[in-house]
């Protein structure tokens, strides 16, 4: 039986994790990490399925991963469980995005431009929106769905190492493939000088009657989305901060900008603060390594990992297999 052991257990490791599974039943995966749900970046993230903060990477990758991620997501929402799963299709307005019409117009439903009159109504922080668009998206709650993706790649018999590795070589004995998600902290072990952290600071607040989402994609916007049990408010994304402890600086521009998108907010209760570092990379690195061969790296998705881990997932389930197969393991060699 091949050995596959997958290192980072956020929303790209666990579900790269669960399309090994699917895709080479033959093969007992590892997922390796030091941290788990509930206490990956992804789970204090408000899951708002949109793409965002990828860099360079190419649009048509993009799309394509996005959409792969939009269907399953989609196929998920039609079930019973897509409440305990934390899925549901919200109206979202997404403010100053550039381009008009966006690379993903054809993967989220009902994309419209919004009229003049209906931006100027959006209130903001600082100056007026120059542009808006409309549209039904989905949320996908971390809280809710990494539980739930957990359980179901434990109960496929997936296995749970805590541990930190501190050198992707002390693996290559004891697994036939060694996946990388290991997201912003990859960097120290791979020698990687591109990822950095995208500091990202939200605020939660108690306010049942937001039922939508707003979203600013200007450096300094803000945006407002509405969870199951509360709504995120947010943010913040600055480059190469480690700063895990929440700023008096920050809260002040989420409150202020926040009830300037919703002004409603200002009947809100807050629940708390938290600050999370999105794995930032000019592109996202998904690609076998050129020097270890049993070596797979998936990470640097920025803050888009429940916009585009299925996709990525599939993409990378390709290049396990490519790693197997030239050691002529049978599990893949049967499956093909």
């Amino acid at each position: 039986m091949a050995k596959v052991a997958v290192v980072g257990a956020g929303i790209i490791g666990l579900s790269t994790a669960l399309e090994i599974q699917k895709q080479i039943p033959k093969c007992q995966v590892t997922l390796i990490s030091e941290k788990f749900t509930p206490d990956t970046t992804a789970d204090g993230a408000a899951g708002i399925f949109g793409l965002y903060l990828l860099g360079s990477t190419q649009p048509d990758r993009q799309v394509v991963w996005a959409k792969k991620t939009h269907d399953l997501i989609e196929s998920w929402w039609k079930t019973p469980m897509c409440g305990e799963m934390g899925i549901a299709l919200v109206s979202c307005s997404r403010m100053n995005h550039s381009p008009v019409p966006p690379i993903w117009k054809d993967v989220v439903f009902g994309v419209r431009e919004m009229s003049q009159e209906e931006v100027a109504e959006k209130g903001r922080l600082t100056g007026e929106h120059t542009s808006g668009l409309e549209m039904l998206t989905f949320t996908a709650e971390p809280v809710r769905f990494m539980p739930f993706l957990m359980k179901q790649f434990k109960d496929q018999g997936g296995e749970i190492k805590r541990a930190k590795v501190e050198n992707f070589k002390d693996l290559f004995n004891e697994y036939d493939c060694v996946v990388n998600c290991t997201g912003v902290y990859a960097g120290s072990l791979t020698l990687d000088k591109k990822i950095k952290p995208l500091r990202g600071q939200v605020m939660r607040v108690k306010a049942p009657w937001i039922k939508t989402v707003t979203l600013d994609d200007l450096d300094d916007g803000n945006y407002v989305i509405a969870n199951q049990e509360s709504v995120v408010v947010g943010g913040t994304h600055q480059d190469g901060d480690w700063d895990r402890t929440p700023r008096e600086e920050d809260k002040q521009f989420i409150r202020s900008g926040g009830k300037c998108l919703d002004p409603s907010l200002k009947d809100s209760v807050e629940v708390g603060h938290w600050v999370g570092l999105r794995p930032g990379r000019p592109e996202v690195r998904l690609e076998r390594d050129g020097i270890d061969k049993k070596l797979v790296h998936n990470y640097g998705h920025g803050g888009s990992g429940i916009t585009v881990f299925q996709g990525c997932a599939e993409e990378c389930v390709d290049l396990v297999k490519e790693v197997l197969q030239e050691q002529n393991i049978a599990a893949v060699q049967a499956k093909l």
